[in-house]
């Protein structure tokens, strides 16, 4: 469970998890298969390639020997391709990681990011005994989310990923989530009333992604702007209501105010607390640096253990990379958007201070 208290509006967070060596990240690509064809995909071919049950305890291993000798929290994330699709084999992890981070005195948290479509009510229910946070795709509405997220074999895969979240918004006590919305330049101008609808429909934590790997024109960087303002605005509304809601990025910039005064960059720590272990068994900096495990920005090997910590560069690498070809250099929209939501948190942190001396939340299930 976490704890946020703002004291003048601002956020400052106790975890009781966060341990003096922080939080290791370490993701299971369980699969390269996928049943949707996402327009913005950055995990490659679709082919069917699973990771072995082996390669899993070994990853498993590895990851919880790594943790206990940093005084660590583990963070065991599944993804792919689409991780449900071997939902045999995450379940059988995750039972194993839960029993052995609890007998050797590990702290765990566990999380599954998916794109819903598979989700059934026993499957929920099983996630649910495992303690596995569902990091669940939508990109908004049905129009928004269709456009760029069809199905593999053609048609829209809306109906089966809202049927998914449907599932988790009815067990949410045993099952906590949140939606990972992807920004793309090709649906912005429908960003503010997709979250609208998000929000509407009883989702309490929402990470927005910006597709750097589309081209941003000035007049669509000048369009996100106007929606993260809405958005800002719709975050404002439900707390005059009573309702703390958690969008990513302004959760952070806000924090990153209430410690600093002001939004500090950020890093995805890829290569130092997160790393990626493919079902080949090659070691990467993250899970979207994995693509299609070519090897080429692979840091290491399985068999030789998880490598020393090896910064990939300031802010997302994969993202930088994705821009500007240069994993330590961040590209113009990357930039242009970060910008934007410094100045738009800076705002909001204004309002809130203006209005509120002590908001005390207490988040039930807290995501990793």
């Amino acid at each position: 469970m976490e704890t946020t208290t703002l004291r003048r509006g601002l956020p400052t967070v106790t975890d009781p998890d966060a341990r003096r060596g922080g939080t290791l990240d370490v993701a299971l690509v369980l699969t390269h298969a996928c049943n949707l064809a996402c327009a913005y995909c950055y995990t490659g071919e679709k082919k069917r390639v699973r990771m072995s049950t082996d390669v899993a305890r070994r990853g498993l291993s590895a990851a919880l020997s790594t943790a206990a000798a940093a005084g660590a929290r583990l963070q065991l994330s599944f993804f792919g391709g689409e991780p449900l699709l071997e939902h045999e084999l995450l379940l059988a992890i995750a039972a194993e990681a839960r029993a052995r981070s609890q007998a050797e005195g590990i702290a765990l948290v566990q999380q599954v990011t998916t794109n819903g479509t598979l989700l059934t009510e026993a499957l929920v229910e099983q996630l649910a005994t495992h303690a596995v946070h569902v990091a669940i795709s939508l990109d908004g509405g049905p129009a928004q989310h269709d456009a760029l997220r069809p199905l593999a074999g053609g048609g829209a895969s809306w109906p089966a990923s809202h049927r998914g979240l449907e599932l988790l918004l009815a067990r949410r006590e045993r099952t906590p989530f949140d939606v990972i919305a992807v920004v793309d330049p090709r649906t912005v101008d429908a960003l503010g009333d997709g979250v609208r609808a998000l929000l509407d429909e009883g989702v309490d934590a929402l990470t927005l992604n910006i597709n750097v790997g589309s081209p941003w024109s000035e007049s669509e960087l000048e369009r996100l702007e106007r929606q993260l303002e809405l958005i800002a605005a719709l975050q404002l509304a439900w707390l005059r209501r009573g309702r703390w809601v958690r969008i990513q990025p302004f959760e952070a910039a806000l924090r990153s105010i209430a410690s600093s005064g002001r939004v500090e960059p950020s890093s995805c720590s890829a290569g130092v607390r997160r790393l990626a272990i493919a079902p080949s068994g090659r070691i990467y900096g993250c899970a979207r640096a994995v693509g299609e495990d070519t090897g080429a920005r692979a840091l290491g090997h399985l068999d030789e253990g998880l490598p020393a910590p090896r910064a990939l560069g300031p802010g997302c690498a994969c993202a930088s990379a994705e821009e500007s070809g240069d994993p330590t250099v961040a590209g113009p929209a990357q930039l242009r958007h970060d910008r934007i939501v410094a100045q738009v948190a800076a705002r909001l942190a204004a309002r809130l201070a203006a209005e509120y001396e002590l908001i005390h939340i207490v988040e039930r299930g807290a995501a990793p």
